[in-house]
């Protein structure tokens, strides 16, 4: 306990070292967000100065603002909803799966363990490896796209083992799960975060202040929790196995990739997000 206790610190020291260097980096390129904001407070406090009835707007009404006037957060809001349903089904059926192929407790948490070992040092290798090595030649919208096209995939062979040349007998194996929950996992750690962060950078400070709040609190968390109790109340009308699992999580990465193609279709290519990267550092 004590080593795992002094392994956590040292993780936490050299994240708070990174930390800083990645504000600095940041605030060398025209990144800070403080400066931005500290601007911003100044011109509302110029011009609200006689009129204190405008700072009591509600943030539910700035965020209403704000999602009708960039159409961007509004699309990356549905795609957060449609990819978190389909990673929370993809979980419900890996578990569910484990539990029937392995029912030893101690056996089924090793496996689990090894299993998301496996999904970080594959996100390592994307993030850091591969992804950086592709992104001066690869478009955002291709790989907002090309993830949920990938799963769809995966989840019809899931649902449909004829397609794969399977038996036909409709049983589902472990493999085939545990494969499309890791790779699932594996682009949501790597490269769906990234492109996340991208889709902010050439917004202004409210846009993504806000943007990111309300994303952050509602996107993710609503996501999941309005899987789960879809799952919760389709269990209590009958027996909801693997194989009825099989089908939501089809259902639930054609819904993504109708959510991701729009947000692709919207979100800037590179050489549009550099030049309003430029104009926004010739206005500072």
């Amino acid at each position: 306990l004590h080593g795992v206790l002094a392994v956590a610190a040292v993780v936490l020291g050299c994240s708070v070292v990174f930390a800083e260097m990645a504000y600095s980096i940041a605030d060398k390129n025209g990144f800070n967000p403080a400066d931005e904001h500290y601007r911003k407070q100044k011109a509302n406090n110029s011009t609200t100065k006689n009129n204190t009835n405008n700072n009591e707007e509600s943030l539910i009404t700035k965020a209403r603002d704000v999602f009708a006037r960039v159409p961007t957060l509004w699309a990356l809001f549905c795609e957060i909803l449609a990819c978190q349903g389909l990673s929370t089904v993809l979980n419900v059926l890996t578990v569910t799966k484990v539990s029937e192929v392995i029912p030893d407790d101690t056996e089924r948490a090793d496996w689990m363990g090894k299993f998301f070992a496996s999904v970080n040092i594959l996100s390592c290798v994307l993030q850091f490896g591969i992804l950086p090595a592709t992104s001066s030649f690869t478009e955002p919208s291709m790989l907002w796209k090309g993830m949920p096209m990938v799963m769809l995939v995966m989840t019809c062979l899931l649902a449909f083992p004829k397609l794969s040349g399977g038996s036909g007998n409709g049983d589902l194996t472990l493999n085939m799960v545990a494969s499309a929950f890791l790779v699932m996992k594996t682009m949501e750690f790597s490269v769906r975060r990234m492109l996340d962060e991208m889709v902010y950078v050439p917004l202004d400070y409210e846009s993504r202040f806000l943007g990111k709040e309300v994303i952050g609190v509602l996107g993710y968390r609503f996501g999941k929790s309005a899987a789960s109790l879809a799952l919760s109340a389709m269990s209590s009308f009958g027996a909801v196995g693997p194989r009825e699992l099989s089908y939501f999580t089809t259902g639930a990465a054609g819904l993504w990739l109708g959510t991701a193609w729009r947000l692709g279709n919207l979100v800037p290519t590179r050489a549009q997000a550099e030049e309003a990267y430029k104009k926004m550092k010739n206005e500072r």
